[in-house]
């Protein structure tokens, strides 16, 4: 059944909708015969923490990364992906999985690709703006949200970060904008049906595919 489909049957499986995603009860997955959660394998994907609350995954089996946004809400996550395995399936993707898995409390946390420890964020800890573009670094984030949406110019800005050469700045704002611009393709094609509504700017928003970077 298409997720966006199926309604109010998401409660049924722990799965309602968020300003980042939708509820998704991982515990319930734990020890039952889930496709996903069973053929999630943390230590043999690829991981790739973008930000606090993104994610790229690439299964072994698989050749495309995929996007995921995962946090803690509570006693519960909440989160999404851009696979078609999350789009039309009722339970989480196995992209989610693998990176639940990879940070699961009471074992050793994975390392991602890059060597750094997988961990899930609680979403109270992350800001509007985290929330808002969690695929963008949090040097792409900054430089996009002071340049692009903001009035500082790329050599004040590299001025005040004291980096050495305004080219740095330019090159995370162009990277930051053609992510932004993708993404906010993909929701007008979509015509909003996989976006999220922004609790401050009442926009709405979602992960998009085909963002290597």
């Amino acid at each position: 059944m298409s997720r966006s489909r199926s309604g109010g049957r998401f409660e049924e499986f722990g799965r309602v909708d968020t300003e980042i995603g939708e509820s998704i009860n991982f515990d319930r997955l734990a020890g039952t015969d889930d496709t996903s959660w069973n053929k999630a394998e943390p230590y043999e994907s690829d991981i790739e923490t973008v930000s606090r609350l993104g994610f790229k995954v690439r299964s072994p089996d698989g050749e495309e990364w995929h996007h995921v946004v995962l946090a803690r809400e509570g006693d519960h996550h909440v989160g999404l992906c851009d696979c078609k395995g999350w789009e039309y399936n009722d339970g989480p993707c196995v992209h989610l999985c693998a990176v639940r898995k990879a940070a699961w409390t009471g074992v050793t946390p994975e390392r991602d690709i890059n060597g750094r420890t997988v961990r899930i964020c609680d979403l109270d800890a992350a800001d509007a703006a985290e929330r808002r573009y969690p695929y963008l670094t949090e040097k792409q984030r900054e430089a996009y949200l002071a340049c692009e949406l903001g009035d500082t110019g790329v050599r004040e800005f590299q001025r005040a970060q004291g980096y050495s050469s305004p080219g740095t700045v330019s090159n995370r704002l162009r990277v930051a904008r053609e992510k932004v611009h993708e993404h906010e393709q993909q929701l007008r094609a979509d015509g909003g049906r996989d976006g999220h509504r922004d609790p401050v700017t009442d926009g709405r928003h979602l992960l998009g595919e085909g963002v290597s970077r």
